[in-house]
């Protein structure tokens, strides 16, 4: 039984690697059963055998995104000042996106034209695990302004920063200065937390 389970997921894992390569190198629009079994050399029928749906299959590629996402946003060392390590944060985001801008597309569009698809627990403990990330940076940046507040606030900002990175992971900003793209994020950002910092003075 450990034996057959341990082909199901190695098969599993093949086709999930076959898929994000796939997705890497050529765009969300070659994810297709069809495309992804020439990839794998995994039948079409072995594919569905393993994930119920193509919904499914990018749920688990966009989960696996978020997961490395979490993991640079962790691993860099953040210093005393706050607003400082909230701004590493927003670079690092940036960073990924750039470095990953097919996947990061497939994640946006999932979340755009989710279409119903139900998610399990993992993938939204993923999505809740980001939206705590720099809350301990954002609080002492903003005591004053009320725990309610300032949760909705950063939740606001990091959805916000969500919808900008779009434009990041498409190709619309190819002509633009490489600079110019990767401030995007941190002009948006910069101009939330003045908005806040005024707020916080009322």
């Amino acid at each position: 039984m450990d034996n057959m389970q341990n082909i199901k997921d190695d098969t599993r894992l093949k086709i999930l690697e076959a898929g994000r390569e796939l997705v890497r190198c050529k765009g969300t629009e070659f994810l297709t059963a069809r495309k992804l079994s020439e990839a794998s050399n995994c039948s079409i029928g072995m594919i569905y055998n393993q994930f119920a749906n193509m919904d499914d299959f990018a749920a688990e590629q966009n989960e696996i995104t978020l997961r490395e996402l979490y993991e640079k946003l962790s691993a860099e060392i953040y210093g005393d000042d706050s607003y400082h390590n909230l701004m590493m944060m927003v670079d690092i985001f940036t960073s990924f996106i750039n470095d990953n801008r097919e996947l990061w597309f497939l994640l946006y569009n999932f979340h755009l034209n989710g279409k119903g698809t139900i998610v399990d627990m993992d993938y939204k403990r993923r999505l809740v695990a980001l939206l705590n990330v720099g809350a301990k940076d954002f609080g002492k940046l903003f005591p004053n302004l009320g725990v309610r507040r300032r949760k909705i606030m950063r939740e606001v900002l990091l959805l916000s920063l969500f919808s900008l990175s779009a434009v990041l992971a498409a190709s619309m900003l190819d002509g633009m200065k490489k600079t110019n793209r990767d401030n995007l994020c941190r002009i948006f950002a910069n101009t939330f937390l003045a908005g806040i910092a005024l707020l916080e003075k009322e």
